[in-house]
């Protein structure tokens, strides 16, 4: 089943999420995700950026329930960046762009991937891009961890 709270508004997938994935996978992941951001095991939880305000991570200052490029779009009436006619030049949004960029993740072509293939077959496309080629875990990816947690293979 494809969840669409995974879709995240910005552009990227949320199943790749070192939060959500610890939140879903729990075990040592949750454990060393919680160790990283200095919080108890049960405060890493989150649904999706589609899901944050009822289920979420609250601990960061501009992301989670925190998120700036969400709360700009609620402010808008917006549903993504895609729809908003100030995204190119949006200081936000770009520098949410250039961040990920450094994870091999483009945001951009993302959200136009989401306008042409629909949002459950963009979903299913990264669902099977971001699982490990190796034993077909779901894959976390974040500045410090680009390698299965179950097998330890290299993701990018």
């Amino acid at each position: 089943m494809i969840r669409k709270n995974l879709a995240g508004r910005c552009g990227m997938y949320c199943g790749i999420c070192e939060i959500h994935r610890a939140y879903k996978d729990g075990g040592k992941l949750r454990l060393d995700v919680a160790k990283k951001h200095k919080c108890l095991p049960g405060d890493v939880r989150c649904e999706g950026c589609r899901a944050v305000h009822i289920v979420g991570w609250s601990r960061e200052e501009n992301w989670g329930k925190n998120c700036v490029i969400l709360h700009c779009l609620k402010e808008k009436g917006l549903e993504t960046c895609q729809d908003c006619k100030g995204a190119a030049a949006c200081e936000k949004w770009g520098a949410v762009v250039e961040e990920y960029s450094h994870l091999g993740l483009d945001l951009k072509l993302n959200l136009r991937r989401i306008q042409e293939l629909g949002l459950e077959q963009w979903l299913a496309t990264q669902d099977e891009r971001w699982r490990c080629q190796q034993c077909g875990t779901p894959s976390v990816v974040s500045a410090d961890q680009q390698r299965c947690v179950r097998c330890g293979t290299y993701q990018l």
